[in-house]
Formats: C-alpha cells, sequence, structure tokens
C-alpha cells in the first residue's frame, strides 16, 4: 500500500490487552488505531440528539417498546463513527464482516456519508456457527426465545427476518429488545443470520471454494469479486524463501525423506462445551503427540500453541513433541509436511500448499467447509486419523500419493502466485474510482435514497 495513502484501524473489541496489541502493531505500519468504546464514551449530549434525529427512533418509539439504554448504546456508536469518518475525510471502509458480528454502526453510517464498504474476510464464516451456538446456547438453557409479550410481537410485525424457527422454539441471534433498538436507529440487516449478510458494497473472495461456500451461505453474487488473499501470499513468500520448501511444493515431497514435518494446531479446549471422544483434553492432547510419534519414528513433530493454552498445556506438548512454536501458522504451514489441526480455517492455506491435512473432529462440530475436498481426512475418532497418518508417512512414495491427492484440489483453495496483494490493491482502487463516478452523478444518488425512502415509508405504512 503506497505510504501517501493515509490509514485508520477502529477497533470495536472492548478488551483493553487486545487493543493494547492492535496499537502497538498499527503504530509498527505508520498507522493509528482507534477504539470505537472510547469515542462513543466522548459523545455529548447534543452529538446524541442530533443522531437520534437522524434515526426513526422517535416513530418507533410512539409504536413499540424500545429499551431506550440499547438504542442510547447504538445511537452513541453512530454518532462516534460519523465524526471519525467525517474528520477524517474517510472514503473507504475495509471490513473483515458485514454481518451481525460486524461493526454495524461503522457500515451503516458510512453508507449513509456515501463511503465505500468493503469486505476482506480473514476466515470462514458460515451459517453453521451460529447453528453450534444455539446449540451450546440450549445447553446452558440461554437462546433468545421469542417473548409472547409486546415486545415479542413488536419483533414479529418489525423484525420478522431476525427470528429463527429451531426445535427449541423461534429464537433470535440477540436479546429481542436489542434487535428492536437495532432496527429502529438504522441498524437493520438484509441476512441477519448469515455471516456475511450485511449491505457492503463488495465482498474480496480469495478462492473458487469460498465463492462456493458463499453462495451457498446467500450472498448475493453481485457482492462477490475474486480477489485471492494476503494470507495466501504469506505463504508463498515463506515457501519461496527456501528453495527447499519450493522444491517440494513443485513436485509433491516431503522437504526431507529422512525427516518428515508434522505440524499440529489445536484448539482450546472444549470439553465444558462440546462433547469429546475423550474425557479431557490434557487426554487428548497426550494421545495425539505420542501417536503422532508412533506414526513414523524420525518425524518433527512441532506444535502452535493457541493463544489460550494454559500453562499445563504448554508443558504437556513441551514434554513430547520436538518444537513449541508461537509463529505465524501460515508460515508454519509453508514449514511442514502434514497438517494436524481440528476444523481450523487454516486447513484452506495448508490445501493450497498441498499438504496433505488430517482433520480430526475431537468435538464433533460437523461442519460442511471442506465437504468438496476429499483430500481432507476428517474423522472424529483419533485412531482413525492415526492410522491415516501413518499410511501418509509410510514411504516417501505414499507422501507424494497423498500431496498429489491434494494438488489436485489446492488451486480451488488459494492462489499459490504470490500476486495476492497486488491483485486486492487494484480491485480495490478501482472500486474506489467506479463509486467516486458514480457519487459526482448528477441527482443520481439522492434520487436513488429517495426513492428508497419513499418505498421504505409506503411499506411501513402498511405494516400499521
Amino acid at each position: 500500500m503506497p505510504e501517501r495513502t493515509p490509514r485508520l484501524f477502529l477497533s470495536f473489541n472492548d478488551t483493553p490487552e487486545v487493543n493494547t496489541t492492535l496499537r502497538v502493531t498499527t503504530e509498527r505500519i505508520s498507522s493509528r488505531l482507534e477504539v470505537l468504546a472510547e469515542h462513543s464514551g466522548a459523545v455529548t449530549s447534543s452529538e446524541l440528539d442530533d443522531e437520534r434525529g437522524r434515526s426513526e427512533f422517535e416513530i418507533y418509539k410512539s409504536k413499540i417498546p424500545l429499551n431506550e439504554s440499547y438504542c442510547d448504546i447504538l445511537l452513541r456508536q453512530k454518532a462516534a463513527c460519523r465524526k471519525l469518518l467525517l474528520e477524517n475525510a474517510i472514503d473507504t471502509v475495509i471490513v473483515c464482516e458485514d454481518g451481525p458480528g460486524g461493526c454495524a454502526a461503522l457500515i451503516a453510517v458510512a453508507q449513509e456519508l456515501g463511503i465505500l464498504v468493503v469486505e476482506m474476510p480473514f476466515g470462514i464464516g458460515e451459517m453453521r456457527d451460529y447453528r453450534m451456538h444455539i446449540e451450546n446456547r440450549a445447553a446452558e438453557k440461554t437462546l433468545n426465545l421469542v417473548p409472547d409479550d409486546p415486545t415479542g410481537k413488536a419483533l414479529r410485525k418489525y423484525a420478522p427476518k431476525w427470528i429463527l424457527p429451531t426445535e427449541y422454539g423461534p429464537i433470535t441471534l440477540f436479546p429481542a429488545e436489542f434487535v428492536l433498538a437495532r432496527i429502529a436507529v438504522g441498524l437493520d440487516l438484509p441476512e441477519p443470520w448469515v455471516v456475511h449478510g450485511g449491505s457492503a458494497d463488495a465482498l474480496l473472495v480469495e478462492s473458487e471454494a469460498m465463492e462456493r461456500i458463499y453462495r451457498r451461505e446467500n450472498v448475493p453474487a453481485r457482492k462477490l469479486i475474486m480477489t485471492g488473499s494476503c494470507y495466501a501470499d504469506a505463504v508463498y513468500d515463506e515457501t519461496a524463501s527456501d528453495p527447499a520448501l519450493m522444491k517440494a511444493y513443485e513436485t509433491a515431497s516431503l522437504i526431507d525423506a529422512e525427516k518428515p514435518r508434522i505440524l499440529i494446531a489445536l484448539p482450546p479446549s472444549y470439553h465444558r462445551e462440546r462433547k469429546a471422544e475423550f474425557a479431557t483434553y490434557q487426554e487428548t492432547l497426550e494421545r495425539l503427540l505420542k501417536g503422532c510419534r508412533a506414526a513414523h519414528p524420525n518425524a518433527h513433530i512441532t506444535v502452535s500453541v493457541h493463544p489460550a493454552a494454559d500453562q499445563a498445556t504448554r508443558q504437556t506438548v513441551a514434554d513430547l513433541a520436538d518444537g513449541v512454536s508461537d509463529d505465524w501458522l501460515l508460515r508454519l504451514i509453508a514449514r511442514t509436511d502434514v497438517f494436524v489441526t481440528v476444523v481450523s480455517s487454516t486447513i484452506r492455506w495448508a490445501l493450497m500448499a498441498k499438504k496433505p491435512v488430517l482433520n480430526y473432529d475431537m468435538y464433533r462440530f460437523d461442519q460442511p467447509t471442506y465437504d468438496t475436498a476429499p483430500a481432507v481426512f476428517t474423522t472424529p475418532e483419533l485412531n482413525q486419523a492415526l492410522q491415516r497418518l501413518g499410511d501418509i508417512l509410510a514411504t516417501p512414495e505414499s507422501y507424494h500419493r497423498a500431496a498429489m491427492e491434494v494438488s489436485a484440489c489446492s488451486g480451488e483453495w488459494g492462489m499459490m502466485d504470490g500476486r495476492n496483494f497486488v491483485r486486492l490493491w487494484q480491485t480495490l482502487q478501482d472500486l474506489r474510482q467506479r463509486h467516486a463516478e458514480r457519487a459526482t452523478k448528477p441527482g443520481k444518488s439522492s434520487q436513488q435514497r429517495s426513492i428508497a425512502q419513499r418505498v421504505l415509508s409506503l411499506f411501513r405504512k402498511t405494516q400499521d
């Protein structure tokens, strides 16, 4: 990115430790971090009143029960975002998600101001994630069931698409009062139960496989633009930095035939929330590490430890593995032969890099993400995963066959050419230019807003 381009990062995370880390990182690249909570808290009464006047809060207040505390929180966020965008003359907003988990206030205000909003996802978000959330909340008896009271009646009338029928009854992702507050202050969503179900102008797609997933998730085709991902360049750059790594990639062979490399990346413990094959996380970890050791006598085992791992976990890894790494997982993937993990979004980068993958579904997440990639060996049984690992590493030839299976689909999961950032940057500039040209056409944008407002008004009258 050219140095002359001003960059501003906005965090809507409330955890001080996270924001401290983000601030150090942004300063390292000559940018700065702003924290939404800090700016929201600084919004004045007059700014809050102005934001309230811009919304349809008073109209909804006269019709339905509203939690005004929720409304004020969201209005403060909108006011803070408006001030940041205007004072910094922002013309493009890039977000990683525009659905229910995104920063709704930032996206809504940006689009009100005619600012381009582009999605650049960093993970894989699917509706199945919400299904697991529902299962966990049901077990805890903390589901947001739609109430049979005036709030529930208002929800059914003004926000029916936020209601999901389930075996437990109709539910919402957020509390009913919070959903109504979002509606009242102008933070509705086109698809409230889709991770990328918001109103961003474009979604930058990293691969053919991800495009299939987005289409399956009902993301509009007009929103999708194929570009690749910076993460793919990170894997490529690491591979290209070492001739041995590049040769292994190009020939689908072991990096070192005498000493196969196994990379293990596990999630933190979900034993309290999910059913698992073994009684404890510790037992699972020990069985896995000992089994990987038995798969090949000379294998080098590296474990990428999750940031949430406790000291006991780290000690077990240190005792049973050859290396414990806090390095970026994408660099480690480039430097391994076989990747062992649990339903991780990083599997896609291992596929792109032609690495055989063992997906040990220890918590039975049953995600459909890699259903179209038969080269990913998925099983909820550890013994089956370890048997497959032994088969892959039995000989250099058996490894080559497994890597060639991955190679057959690797191009679907990422663009391993080192030019992803170039495509992303050029696409972004093209989008900015077209957006600016549309904005300067006389009368067009104001006419469109006027028509949209009239249609919305007519729709509401039919509901009243």
